[in-house]
């Protein structure tokens, strides 16, 4: 069970931290492997709207430790479709203090403080092949979008996943499963380092080669990352074929100096008095003080934006800017298109024009 308190965190902290969350409670925890588990949580009748989702997000949950409260977003493993639960998927990793957490002490019957389904990792509406190249814990959004591609399109898969060995496969008898049922459908190839060595460049290119007029959907550690993009790289894929997710935990608290926000540069039109909001389809006009960032404002006026690190690596917050210009102070999420799109991050976006308007998704 959550306790604040105990962890050292003050209600006023803890109230301000959680102001984005819902309570869920965990309906089931499933043992996937020696070092990972999933949690299933029950959502209450009234809240099942808020936690649609789209195969490919993520949650983001609050946990108060040793004396902060500490944001961890993951993946959900399972598909709208077919599963009638939301379900992520937590690993175990060095010096993870949440996913220790989760996976040696949350039971059923816990409630722990979500945040509903954000992300950008989602399947596109083309109806060409997808090739999947997912290691670790990164076949988490990748097997949610499997399930679904699988009963909503007639798109050809290919999974290529990488592990230490055959028992850090999760998901291993359900992609079994999956492909048995879809045998002309779902082709995967499994590469673990004890038999196979570390997967490197020549390989990747070689599960790749014949895939190029396809879509790349990549997430895992960062190493492997780079390698599988530096491949499509060489390989020439268009960028807007390839798709990736990678997770980074946000810094702690603690260890997060003031950002100091740069003087206007010449030449701009100074900062607004009031910007203005459209959330959830309404128009509203919020005060706007210099230096402050677009959500604090939206905060600071009473309205519910969508958030969650408040460190520019999540997404929760995006909004779209239809009129004046901002100054992001960090992004780890949003890619060169979406900018181009006019996509910004609300909890890292400084007022740089006299106008401002952005709307948040609907």
């Amino acid at each position: 069970m959550l306790d604040p308190k105990g962890a050292g965190v003050s209600e006023e902290v803890w109230s301000d931290s959680i102001a984005s969350c819902v309570a869920l409670p965990v309906a089931e925890v499933i043992r996937e492997t020696h070092d990972s588990c999933s949690l299933v949580f029950d959502v209450p009748a009234d809240l099942e709207r808020r936690f649609r989702y789209k195969s490919g997000q993520f949650l983001s949950f609050k946990v108060p430790f040793e004396g902060q409260v500490l944001t961890r977003s993951y993946s959900l493993s399972s598909s709208p479709v077919c599963d009638p639960k939301p379900k992520v998927t937590v690993k175990r990793i060095d010096d993870g203090r949440i996913s220790h957490w989760i996976n040696d002490e949350v039971k059923a019957g816990d409630t722990l403080m979500v945040v509903p389904p954000a992300g950008l990792f989602v399947l596109n509406d083309k109806q060409r092949p997808v090739t999947f190249f997912a290691g670790g814990s990164g076949i988490t959004p990748c097997i949610s979008i499997i399930k679904t591609a699988l009963l909503t399109t007639e798109r050809k898969l290919r999974l290529v996943y990488a592990n230490r060995d055959q028992r850090s496969i999760i998901f291993n008898d359900e992609l079994e499963r999956l492909r048995g049922e879809h045998p002309e459908r779902l082709e995967i190839h499994h590469s673990l380092d004890d038999r196979d060595g570390f997967i490197d460049v020549k390989r990747i290119e070689h599960m790749a080669v014949d895939a190029l007029e396809g879509d790349f959907y990549l997430c895992g550690p960062g190493v492997f990352m780079d390698l599988v993009e530096r491949a499509l790289a060489a390989l020439h894929v268009p960028a807007e074929q390839v798709h990736i997710e990678r997770f980074v935990s946000p810094p702690d608290p603690q260890s997060l100096k003031k950002a100091e926000v740069p003087a206007p540069a010449a030449g701009t039109e100074g900062v607004p008095d009031s910007i203005t909001v459209v959330l959830d389809g309404k128009p509203h006009e919020v005060s706007y003080q210099e230096g402050e960032r677009v959500l604090a404002a939206v905060r600071r006026a009473g309205l519910d934006p969508p958030f969650s690190c408040e460190e520019g690596y999540c997404s929760c917050c995006m909004a779209k800017l239809t009129e004046g210009d901002v100054q992001m102070e960090a992004n780890d999420c949003l890619s060169p298109d979406l900018l181009k799109e006019g996509w910004v991050l609300t909890c890292q976006s400084v007022c740089r024009s006299r106008k401002i308007k952005v709307e948040y998704p609907s």
